[in-house]
């Protein structure tokens, strides 16, 4: 509190300044070392408290950004940091402890990745393979283990908690045994391939040998890294030992050897044209076989030639192989020009296949029947190319076909039914509808006839349609006559229009109506007169002068709506032009394609020449950026389709907190662009959510697991607590109650490898302390208690003996005679310490043997008077160690030995002075005969009952020898 008033003189020099410069500036070079601290505290740059523990001269304030350091990069102290910032601190992390602290209690669960990925401590990864909350980490620290001891603990203490955990450290403890075995594969080995090495040329088969010893090079080569060198230097003794004696073998037979390689050469070479000459057939050309055939022929001829009986048969291998690639070469060639053959027809097939004509029945399934002859006689690996285009187009053509007779089969049927139609509009005068219908039955007549249905089945149809056929004539020529008649009155139409008080805009639309029926007729077929065109040109030029202002008004009026709808069609061409579809935001692309169509229908009409130009133009358009759309809403909804399989994965995902981030990831990109039917978007979002759903509720019945599994060792560690309290109240005898504890103890350390609920964690491990404190201290209360019983019976045995003794010593002043003491002694109980009862039994029996032997009397007198002095000394030091008072004469005596005790404590370092005065009042009792002194058994008695009274005999103390 004193100190609190001048501390507060210098905290607003650091409280002022919190930027990280200013925080950097006050812990670097204030004056005030509090001030310095105080800045370190808040220092929240890590690369400021890195500086600080590389440069700082003051050992305090680098321990403490230390701790600031270690605080920010785990999470303990809550900073404005970002994870990707501490991540890349961590990478720079060298200190191991820091390293290790960070992969044990980090925050996050990254974090404690990246120093797992660097922790190199097989404890501290064994730790976090066990305790790591996050799946991938566990998995990390186990992947890292390279200890056999670690990964054991691991693998034992994991279990089913993480299967994928157990499995890696399973492996990784299989490889580490595999590779312990290893040197011992490796020594079998190079053992065998000696042994081997040494048994080449016993059978004096060089060779053979020669051969073999190759191949034992080989395998000696893969392991020679990894052999013991004792074994390289018999492997290479036993190689040479083979090379001298096969060189010599060689020497001793060269001009025999020499002859016998020099016929294996030509062996070999001939066996290789042989070889050669076989694989001629697997060649596709002829014209390459031909060549092969030539060369290989020159080839043979130029080898000297072997022995006459082995040279003929060489011979007719060779010669039987060239034939098999002669009959080769002739079978190839005549297949090429039955390819050729085959291209021709398909060229063919194909003209037939594009022209537009009717096909020709005959002539059609001849060329099909040439063309599957050609393709049957070709192997299918030659000529698959072609093969499969004609069976293709085989196919269409007979398609073709099939759907020709059919419909000529259908014309036919129809046939009769539409002649006595085309008879009925001849009859009723309908040229109109007569010319057409004739010209259909002449070409189903054509179809027919070039289907190859029978002649017979169409002859009475085809002799009926010729018979109508000049009556279809004479209908056209009157339809003539007509028109000319409808011509001349629309001539008096427009003359009397030409005259009549009617408003301007009704003459307008007259004229308009009077043209458009002349049109219409021009286009009816009929020829036109021109003597009538130039008198209704002439009347309508009249009437057109008489309406000029309002057509004029009109024309305008047309003119500026085309020139709005060229600006609609413009528009629109340009944003087509320039969009990027990449980027495009297409809420506002379905808003203008909106405004657009609705702009389009309140333009008024425009001139006829350009109406049908701008519409196509229009809609063309619009069907492009309809197409856009279109194109866009697919896109958008295989991409909701993709992210609802992607979430529907996760929730199968075992890393469960993986699998949630990336959900959450998924959640933000789900956006529409385009819109579909709003039933198909609720689908695809209830489908979604559904996706989502299923991954969250495996994080809650996760979570539901642990708090479960939580509770479950929490109330296994209390029913261990209660137990043990039990097993305490119940136990009297202090060996079973230790042998209990060590029990509970280990049942706990067992135990703590399972986690509890952090809220109770601590509460748990208090109730365990204390109850661990309570059976000790039963314990030692029964100990206590049996170690007051036990004094209090050696105090009655010594006091008996005592009387004995004294007895024996001085009978006249003796109270109780010697024989009388006897049946008491028998009844007291035995001593727990065998070597107390040994020591008293033995000082009993020597009083007695004193009572019947003067020697021994002697003795017992001689031995009481030398313990007189024992008996002073075990007094005062009784009386120092209990702290109770001495009598006054012996202050000097107490004092020097109070010093002594002093000196020996700082030397030994002694601690109980209670336990030493139990020993000395224990050596007290044992101590053998002494006259009688009544003061020093009073000073003693006071010692036993201040030590009755006070904290004694907390432990047992050690027996003392007889």
């Amino acid at each position: 509190m004193f100190f609190d008033r001048f501390l507060k003189k210098h905290r607003p020099a650091a409280e002022k300044k919190t930027s990280p410069e200013d925080l950097l500036e006050l812990a670097r070079g204030h004056g005030d070392r509090a001030v310095r601290l105080d800045a370190v505290r808040r220092l929240t740059s890590l690369q400021h408290l890195r500086d600080i523990l590389a440069q700082d001269d003051d050992v305090g304030v680098r321990e403490l950004a230390a701790v600031r350091y270690r605080n920010l990069l785990s999470g303990a102290d809550q900073a404005e940091l970002s994870l990707a910032d501490r991540l890349a601190d961590v990478a720079l992390v060298a200190d191991p402890r820091l390293l290790e602290h960070l992969a044990r209690d980090g925050k996050e669960p990254e974090v404690r990745r990246a120093a797992i990925d660097r922790v190199g401590t097989p404890g501290v990864l064994a730790d976090c393979a066990l305790r790591d909350t996050a799946a991938g980490n566990r998995g990390a620290a186990v992947a890292r283990l390279e200890d056999r001891q670690a990964l054991e603990q691991v693998a034992r203490a994991i279990g089913k908690k993480d299967k994928a955990v157990y499995r890696t450290a399973r492996e990784k403890l299989r490889r580490i045994t595999a590779r312990e075995e290893e040197p011992k594969r490796i020594h079998a080995l190079c053992t065998d391939l000696c042994e081997r090495a040494e048994r080449l040329g016993h059978l004096q088969q060089w060779t053979a040998d020669r051969a073999l010893l190759e191949h034992l090079d080989r395998q000696w080569a893969e392991i020679a890294p990894q052999a013991d060198p004792a074994d390289g230097a018999r492997y290479t003794a036993a190689r040479e030992r083979f090379i001298t004696a096969f060189d010599n073998y060689r020497a001793a037979n060269a001009a025999q050897l020499a002859a016998q390689e020099a016929r294996v050469a030509l062996r070999v070479e001939r066996e290789a044209l042989i070889a050669e000459a076989a694989q001629l057939a697997a060649l596709a050309a002829d014209d390459q076989i031909g060549a092969a055939r030539e060369r290989l022929t020159v080839a043979w001829a130029s080898l000297e030639a072997l022995p006459d009986g082995e040279q003929a048969g060489f011979d007719r291998r060779f010669n039987q192989q060239l034939q098999a690639a002669e009959v080769i070469e002739q079978s190839l060639l005549r297949l090429n020009k039955q390819r050729e053959r085959l291209r021709g027809t398909l060229a063919k097939a194909e003209r037939l296949m594009q022209d537009s004509r009717l096909l020709d029945l005959v002539q059609t399934r001849t060329l099909i029947e040439q063309g599957r002859a050609l393709c049957e006689g070709l192997p299918v690996d030659l000529a698959a190319a072609e093969t499969s285009a004609f069976n293709d187009l085989a196919s269409r053509l007979e398609n073709r076909l099939q759907t020709q007779q059919r419909q000529a089969r259908q014309r036919l049927a129809e046939f009769p039914a539409r002649i006595d139609a085309l008879e009925a509009l001849i009859e009723a005068g309908e040229l109109k509808k007569a010319d057409p219908l004739h010209q259909s039955l002449q070409a189903a007549l054509d179809l027919i006839q070039s289907s190859g249905l029978p002649k017979e089945a169409t002859a009475a149809s085809a002799a009926r349609l010729r018979a109508l056929s000049p009556r279809v004539r004479d209908l056209q020529h009157w339809r003539r006559w007509g028109a000319d008649q409808h011509r001349e009155a629309l001539c008096a139409a427009m003359l009397a229009l030409r005259d009549q008080d009617l408003p301007l805009d009704a003459v307008a639309e007259r004229l308009h109506v009077l043209q458009t029926d002349w049109k219409e007729l021009d286009q009816s077929g009929s020829p036109g007169n021109q003597t009538l065109w130039e008198r209704f040109q002439e009347a309508s030029t009249a009437v057109h002068a008489r309406v000029r202002p309002v057509l004029e008004a009109q024309a305008a009026e047309q003119a500026a709506n085309r020139a709005a709808r060229e600006q609609v069609c413009q528009q629109l061409d340009d944003f087509l032009a320039q969009v990027d579809w990449e980027r495009v935001d297409w809420k506002r692309v379905l808003h203008a394609e909106r405004e657009l169509r609705q702009a389009w229908s309140l333009i008024g009409p425009c001139e006829p020449r350009a109406r049908h130009r701008l519409e196509r133009r229009f809609h063309r358009a619009i069907r492009t950026l309809d197409q856009r759309i279109e194109e866009e809403r697919e896109r958008n909804q295989t991409f909701k389709q993709g992210l609802i399989k992607r979430v529907q994965e996760l929730a199968a995902l075992a890393d469960l907190d993986t699998a949630i981030e990336e959900t959450k990831t998924i959640q933000r990109q789900w956006q529409t662009t385009v819109p579909a039917r709003q039933r198909d978007e609720n689908r695809l979002w209830q489908e979604f959510r559904a996706a989502c759903d299923a991954v969250f509720e495996r994080r809650s019945a996760q979570h539901q697991a642990q708090r479960s599994e939580l509770a479950e060792n929490l109330t296994a560690r209390e029913a261990l607590c209660a137990e043990a309290l039990a097993f305490a109240a119940a136990e009297d005898d202090p060996r079973r109650l230790a042998a209990g504890l060590r029990d509970f103890e280990q049942r706990w350390r067992d135990g703590e490898s399972a986690p509890l609920p952090r809220q109770a964690a601590a509460a748990v491990n208090r109730r365990w302390q204390q109850v661990r404190d309570q059976i000790a201290q039963r314990r030692a209360e029964i100990e206590a208690a049996a170690q007051r019983t036990a004094m209090d019976l050696l105090a009655q045995r010594a006091a008996l003996c005592e009387t004995l003794e004294q007895a024996v010593l001085d009978p006249a002043a003796a109270a109780t005679p010697v024989a009388d003491l006897e049946p008491t002694w028998s009844t007291l109980p035995e001593l727990p310490d065998r070597h107390q009862q040994a020591a008293l039994d033995a000082r009993r029996h020597a009083a007695l043997a004193a009572a019947a032997d003067p020697a021994r009397l002697a003795e017992l007198q001689t031995q009481a008077d030398l313990n007189r002095v024992r008996r002073d000394r075990l007094c005062l030091e009784l009386e120092v160690a209990a702290g109770v008072d001495s009598p006054p004469a012996l202050a000097q005596e107490r004092l020097k030995l109070q010093v002594g005790r002093l000196a020996e404590r700082m030397s030994e370092g002694e601690g109980d002075s209670l336990r030493g005065a139990v020993d000395l009042l224990r050596a007290w009792y044992l101590c053998g005969p002494a006259p009688r002194d009544a003061d020093l058994a009073a000073r003693v008695e006071r010692v036993a009952q201040a030590l009755q009274a006070g904290p004694t005999a907390a432990r047992p103390a050690e027996p003392e020898p007889a």
